[in-house]
């Protein structure tokens, strides 16, 4: 669909506020659905059901954050048990794979990388989430939620390449490359 309105570099957020495209909001919305659709391409092509499962009820609190970013806390709000959840999910995956040490080279299977894509997309709302807090006041439990997804989806890569019997490439601190 199309109405137009786009065309001169505007857009409306989904609350009717009408914004530059180029603004930080609209680049947060935007990074909220690109973190959304690697999430989801990771659930479509993970092969267990409690990963799944994880990872279509993080999708539901990623629109969540979204929706409070946009609404200034006005609509609905992300809950500090949503980043308690996401704890013991991570301890459940990190019992799977044990200590980690080293540094994880991303990859493994293609599962495990769609998972990579994912943390490193929100990774990156995180950093955009951090420096907007700067302008506009954000509550504690929206930075405790990204910073906690991004771990359960590190712990669920690992995971999911145990459960598929690939080693992990580690990164060595004085590697040689000969």
């Amino acid at each position: 669909m199309f109405t137009r309105r786009g065309d001169s570099g505007e857009t409306d957020t989904a609350f009717g506020q009408r914004v530059s495209k180029g603004s930080t909001l609209i680049d947060i919305e935007g990074t909220v659905d690109e973190l959304n659709s690697f999430i989801g391409f990771s659930a479509s092509v993970s092969k267990w059901d409690d990963i799944r499962a994880d990872l279509i009820a993080s999708q539901r609190d990623i629109f969540t954050i979204g929706e409070h970013i946009l609404a200034d806390g006005k609509r609905r709000t992300i809950s500090p048990d949503r980043t308690v959840w996401l704890e013991d999910r991570t301890k459940s995956y990190r019992s799977e794979v044990g200590k980690i040490t080293l540094f994880v080279l991303p990859g493994g299977s293609i599962e495990a990388s769609a998972l990579h894509m994912a943390r490193t997309v929100c990774r990156r709302l995180e950093r955009m989430v951090v420096a907007h807090s700067q302008e506009r006041k954000m509550p504690p439990e929206v930075l405790s939620y990204l910073n906690r997804l991004s771990s359960m989806l590190f712990m669920m890569a690992l995971a999911t390449n145990r459960r598929l019997g690939v080693s992990e490439d580690i990164w060595l601190l004085r590697e040689s490359h000969d």
